[in-house]
């Protein structure tokens, strides 16, 4: 049987999963960020489908109740993609650095 937050949890991944295919659609992912991310949203939705599958790694780790695993779960994969984000800001940011150095450097050479 189905509980709320089950019900919850389906009805948010079939969101992202028709969000994701949106922008899939409107070229803002490309093939591979789809597959990853369709990787994820199936993978989620199984899990949440399925839970018992889950009480094998739970009992291993001493995780009495399934949701407490999730919001561990949740927790770990936002931090990884913290952390992932604010790398690519960092290099994103030197790369403009350096562009605008080099174009400020140009434009005082022509004058």
């Amino acid at each position: 049987m189905i509980i709320g937050i089950q019900l919850m949890a389906i009805i948010f991944i079939l969101i992202m999963i028709y969000l994701t295919f949106l922008y899939y659609k409107k070229s803002h992912y490309s093939a591979a960020s789809l597959s990853l991310w369709m990787a994820v949203w199936l993978g989620a939705l199984l899990l949440v489908l399925f839970p018992e599958t889950l009480y094998g790694i739970m009992e291993t780790l001493k995780i009495e109740r399934t949701v407490d695993f999730f919001v561990i779960s949740g927790f770990m994969f936002f931090t990884v993609l913290i952390f992932y984000l604010y790398n690519t800001v960092k290099q994103m940011q030197r790369k403009m650095e350096r562009l605008v150095r080099k174009i400020a450097i140009d434009g005082k050479k022509d004058k």
